[in-house]
């Protein structure tokens, strides 16, 4: 090496595997002897870089580009990159070419111990693309075999991937090859308990496993995309799957399923939004529960609200959201006392109060009525599909269904009634005595303020809608309006009439528990 010329090292080494990391090419053994190379050439190694786990079928690896970037900000310190053979550095020859002009641009060469006589002489070019052109050979025809045994594994219904959370590889080279994680399979098993129920939205399921103590094997909380393919894959049912072919049907696994099938489809129709979860949506801010049902008095559009932030606390506040009017702006507290105002002023006449049972006991029976219309009618379509179900088991058992066919209708099916089924038992748990309803309505009628003072949030959407089915308006000036003059008890009054009681009054349902 000629006086005044750059004689840094930079090492780079690679393993593809953890097998291979404890084997022959592993990482120190790679290390040791590019610097053996750099002694026997006087070569001063100013850092390595390792990739551990990476493949060089793309430069898209961490430590490469990270050695990239280094090179080119210390390009007068470094003379060459020292790697054990050329594959360590790419099996693409494109690659390998396209990254050594890189490197030669900005005078820095490439040195391979195994390989010697590449250099960059017309010979020692040749010979590179040569071995690259091997490397990139190699490396496809191994990837082609990898394929076909990785089919034949899953094929054989064995996993032949690293196991996800909730499993464990048990390194059998027969029958399962992965088993139930007895510290996490408990938490998997109960994630799928309470996201079947579909009285839990995904958020709140993942938040109640992660308290419990559901960790990663690095001791990190599940993420909400990595929670989501958990709930989706049907390894955890007892199924292995080939995710890089489409068209291959699912085989049933040698290893121990986690849940059942049927709380398994049940949780996919759920996250498909085929079946109505029972968990709640909020729809409304349960701090500014006037949104929406007040509006701006000179332009007419609802009122927003939001929180202004204090030097110790967000104060919530109400204002109109048309661009341009802004008429209306005043404090969520303010507002709220005026509505309550306005409620404590709301009576009706005797003669509605007479009345209001027999309104009340017809609308109750009417709601009754059409509820057990709906059970009868998915009472007739459950028994419809549990008979076309039997039929398809009974069609399979002759023969005129393959078994990848006849899972697959089996899980239409059983979706279908798994969400037919939770429809009734919605239907049966609203049932209630007519008495107790009318009794609850006669107070709500008698003392509004205090109904919507004591409903809770989502509720008193629903008391004020009812109340003031056209809404109300606001203007600084004047405070709250009610300008279409129209409340509940205008409603009924107009029903109460001797010709009244012939129709019920639109929109009339239960809105709080008794």
């Amino acid at each position: 090496m000629k006086q005044g010329q750059a004689n840094g090292a930079i090492v780079y080494v690679r393993v593809s595997t953890d097998e291979q990391a404890n084997g022959p090419l592993n990482l120190l053994n790679q290390e040791q002897r590019c610097r053996d190379y750099c002694e026997r050439n006087n070569l001063e190694v100013i850092r390595v870089f390792i990739d551990p786990g990476e493949s060089a079928r793309s430069t898209d690896r961490p430590a490469f580009q990270e050695m990239l970037t280094f090179c080119r900000a210390n390009r007068r310190k470094i003379a060459c990159i020292v790697v054990q053979d050329l594959s360590r550095f790419a099996r693409n020859l494109q690659d390998q070419m396209r990254t050594l002009y890189e490197l030669n641009a900005v005078n820095i060469v490439l040195r391979s111990v195994y390989e010697s006589n590449i250099d960059e002489s017309p010979e020692g070019k040749m010979q590179a693309g040569i071995f690259g052109t091997f490397n990139e050979y190699f490396s496809n025809s191994l990837s082609k075999k990898m394929k076909d045994r990785t089919r034949q594994a899953v094929l054989a219904g064995r996993f032949p991937w690293k196991a996800p959370i909730g499993y464990l590889n048990n390194g059998r080279k027969d029958g399962a090859n992965i088993e139930p994680d007895s510290k996490r399979a408990p938490f998997i098993r109960r994630a799928f308990e309470l996201m079947a129920r579909g009285t839990h939205k995904k958020s709140d399921v993942l938040k109640m496993i992660t308290d419990k103590g559901l960790l990663t094997n690095r001791g990190k909380p599940l993420s909400a995309q990595t929670f989501q393919q958990v709930l989706r894959n049907s390894l955890y049912a007892g199924w292995v799957t080939l995710p890089s072919d489409p068209d291959f049907s699912p085989v049933r696994g040698l290893h121990q399923s986690i849940v059942t099938q049927e709380q398994f489809d049940c949780v996919q129709t759920i996250l498909s939004g085929r079946k109505l979860s029972a968990a709640p949506k909020r729809k409304f801010n349960p701090e500014l529960p006037l949104k929406c049902l007040v509006r701006c008095e000179a332009c007419g559009t609802p009122l927003t609200g939001g929180f202004a932030q204090g030097r110790t606390k967000k104060y919530p506040r109400y204002w109109c959201r048309k661009s341009g009017c802004r008429t209306v702006k005043l404090a969520a507290q303010e507002l709220e006392t005026e509505f309550l105002g306005l409620l404590q002023q709301l009576a009706p006449d005797p003669k509605t109060v007479s009345e209001f049972p027999k309104i009340a006991a017809r609308v109750w029976t009417e709601k009754q009525g059409d509820t057990q219309k709906q059970i009868t009618r998915l009472t007739a379509r459950l028994d419809e599909q549990k008979k076309l179900r039997k039929e398809l088991r009974n069609k399979f058992l002759s023969g005129s269904f393959s078994d990848s066919e006849y899972n697959e209708a089996k899980v239409e099916y059983d979706a279908e009634i798994a969400v037919i089924e939770d429809e009734l038992r919605t239907l049966d748990s609203q049932r209630n005595t007519m008495d107790v309803f009318v009794r609850f309505a006669e107070l709500l009628l008698m003392d509004v303020a205090r109904a919507w003072q004591i409903a809770k949030p989502e509720q008193r959407q629903r008391v004020q809608n009812l109340l003031f089915h056209d809404g109300l308006q606001y203007s600084p000036e004047s405070g709250i309006l009610n300008r279409s003059k129209s409340s509940l008890f205008t409603m009924l009054e107009k029903v109460s009439d001797k010709n009244g009681l012939l129709a019920s009054p639109t929109g009339f349902e239960p809105v709080l528990p008794p």
